[in-house]
């Protein structure tokens, strides 16, 4: 195995996201393109072919959906080696799992196997009201960032391969950071509506894990939400439009919605904004090690270990999430609001997301 005799000993399999056997302490170079090289034999995927792929989002559709998804990751990524894709009830041949069942998503570095055997509404509280074309996002999600694990060993771990010392922690983070790359470059070229972004990124956060103390931390929900929006905007510039929204910065997006009466006089103007926001107040009285990308925990080998530790998925609850706000902003008095928080109307400079001084560069 490339870069073996710089692997470490003490690295595990780890799951939902890779068991891995060892990292390649011997990163290749940080990509010439952010989240990307050129693909080495492969022709570049399309716009047409992401298209495509949406179009097959519908119910009873999970295994086609995503075969055509790992098809076209391996396009995205231009990865030498194609990983086998598995479902429930398929061998696997390493990582210590022999047959793959819920709520196993892995990526095993050994065998070049993913697998995408988790139930999402067995084991995400949230996702158990949505449609099931809304839970193939989410699939698509988990299965981008196994694709990520599977990229970072081929083509090191991007702006995460930094520091003296490999962790858990970066391997995840640079799987994040790729997903946010791979969903990133689906809303550019028309394939990812900003709503379906927003709404499978707070599954994601919701499926986090937060113990810093855990040989298994994959980082704080902070931590993942600015690795994944890092890939993201990457893919995406300010001022971008997508559908009928804008992208305003990396955390923030926004359309305009029609003026009241008074409106015109008070020089206000109104839009409906999608915010990443981190709800301190809210305590996570307890979490096990596992949840997102780090649900189906393989560690230390055995299929019963793996099992347990993925049966933690969803126990704890993220942090922070895209909310769905009203943003007024009121280009005579340089101020603004935004609905169902816990200020009133501030000056735009306080806006600590930035989004206010944009709009009112752009629209006052």
């Amino acid at each position: 195995m490339t870069g073996s005799k710089r692997q470490r000993s003490w690295l595990k399999p780890l799951g939902l996201v890779s068991l891995m056997s060892g990292f390649g302490l011997g990163a290749a170079a940080e990509p010439w393109a952010p989240g990307m090289e050129p693909p080495p034999v492969l022709e570049a995927a399309t716009a047409k072919e992401a298209q495509a792929l949406d179009a097959l989002r519908a119910p009873g559709q999970r295994k086609p959906y995503l075969n055509a998804a790992h098809d076209l990751l391996h396009r995205h990524w231009g990865t030498k080696v194609k990983p086998q894709l598995l479902f429930a009830g398929d061998t696997a041949n390493g990582c210590g799992i022999k047959r793959v069942q819920h709520p196993m998503a892995f990526y095993c570095p050994p065998s070049k196997q993913i697998a995408m055997a988790l139930e999402l509404r067995r084991s995400v509280r949230a996702a158990k009201g949505l449609s099931d074309r809304s839970l193939l996002l989410l699939d698509l999600a988990v299965l981008a960032h196994e694709w990520g694990h599977h990229v970072n060993r081929e083509k090191g771990l991007g702006p995460f391969s930094r520091g003296m010392g490999l962790t858990v922690k970066q391997e995840e983070l640079a799987a994040d950071w790729r997903t946010g790359v791979f969903l990133g470059w689906l809303m550019g070229v028309g394939a990812l509506k900003v709503d379906d972004f927003s709404k499978t990124a707070n599954l994601l956060f919701e499926m986090g894990d937060y113990e810093r103390i855990s040989r298994q931390h994959h980082g704080y929900p902070k931590d993942r939400f600015r690795a994944l929006t890092r890939g993201l905007s990457s893919q995406l510039r300010p001022g971008q439009t997508i559908g009928d929204w804008t992208v305003d910065t990396n955390e923030t997006f926004s359309r305009r919605v029609p003026m009241e009466p008074g409106d015109a006089f008070l020089g206000a103007r109104r839009y409906e904004v999608r915010r990443f926001e981190i709800e301190r107040g809210q305590q996570i009285a307890t979490n096990l090690v596992g949840g997102l990308l780090g649900a189906a925990s393989c560690v230390w080998g055995t299929q019963e270990q793996c099992v347990g530790m993925a049966m933690q998925q969803g126990k704890g609850r993220a942090l922070g999430r895209y909310t769905e706000r009203e943003l007024t902003l009121w280009c005579n008095s340089r101020t603004f609001d935004v609905s169902a928080d816990d200020y009133d109307p501030q000056p735009i400079e306080r806006d600590g997301k930035g989004q206010a001084g944009i709009l009112a560069f752009r629209d006052c």
